[in-house]
């Protein structure tokens, strides 16, 4: 197993993301600052105190709804829409190997992803497995579920989907030049995550060059857990689209 650790180095919006998904995740904390935002415009532009509370009242049972198992379906359904076509189909095929890459998502998540990976691994030849920004126990846990350790390698550097997949990229690319007898095309990569991330993460690992065949894993989650997952990838997609990354 070859893992790379880096030094920390604390991106200044962290500071800023973190907060900000906590509020989002705590509607005890989000619904009363929302309330008290709401009446402080109200009476900044001078709106009356009973429509002021009318429009106080509706805002916050609208936001309130967000925390619901309907919610939670609705924007699980809407993150699984835009999830693009595997590159492996719509891809004259390749005869390279491919490298199934994991990325860092909790322990829960972890367990189902490598089950996955590990039976990949037992039923086709692959190239390699890298595991993006996350603890060496997910890869130590591919070893123990029969993914020979020679092919296993992976980072602790990656923060974000984002740099998952160019850190990830930069790897492969890193090791197709290290094989004088190798292609030109990179090696396709199997992508394998949680349902509600795969859509953005594969975007993502496409903006770098790769043919990406994503492989969406629902470990057994709470209600609370898949609310959480739903509320934050809906708010990360969307961020991702003012960047133009989706």
């Amino acid at each position: 197993m070859v893992w790379t650790s880096c030094a920390p180095d604390p991106l200044p919006w962290f500071q800023l993301r973190e907060p900000l998904l906590h509020l989002l995740n705590t509607p005890w904390l989000l619904l009363p600052a929302l309330a008290v935002l709401s009446l402080g415009i109200a009476a900044v532009l001078r709106i009356g105190l009973i429509r002021a509370s009318l429009i106080t009242t509706t805002l916050v049972l609208l936001v309130s709804g967000l925390y619901s198992p309907l919610a939670t379906k609705l924007l699980t359904a809407w993150l699984t829409a835009q999830l693009p076509p595997s590159d492996l189909t719509r891809s004259a095929p390749t005869k390279q190997a491919p490298v199934v890459v994991l990325v860092g998502r909790g322990e829960q998540i972890a367990a189902g992803t490598t089950a996955v990976a590990s039976l990949i691994v037992r039923d086709q030849p692959i190239a390699a497995v890298y595991v993006s920004g996350d603890n060496p126990s997910t890869a130590r846990a591919l070893i123990r579920q029969g993914v020979p350790s020679q092919l296993v390698s992976g980072d602790s550097c990656a923060r974000t989907t984002w740099e998952n997949a160019t850190i990830t990229a930069a790897w492969i690319r890193q090791q197709h030049l290290l094989k004088p007898q190798a292609d030109a095309q990179l090696p396709p990569v199997v992508l394998i995550t949680d349902p509600w991330q795969l859509p953005r993460a594969a975007q993502a690992f496409s903006h770098q060059g790769l043919m990406v065949h994503p492989i969406g894993v629902a470990p057994p989650l709470t209600s609370q857990q898949l609310n959480r997952l739903a509320l934050r990838e809906t708010a990360a997609t969307i961020l991702y689209w003012l960047q133009a990354r989706m």
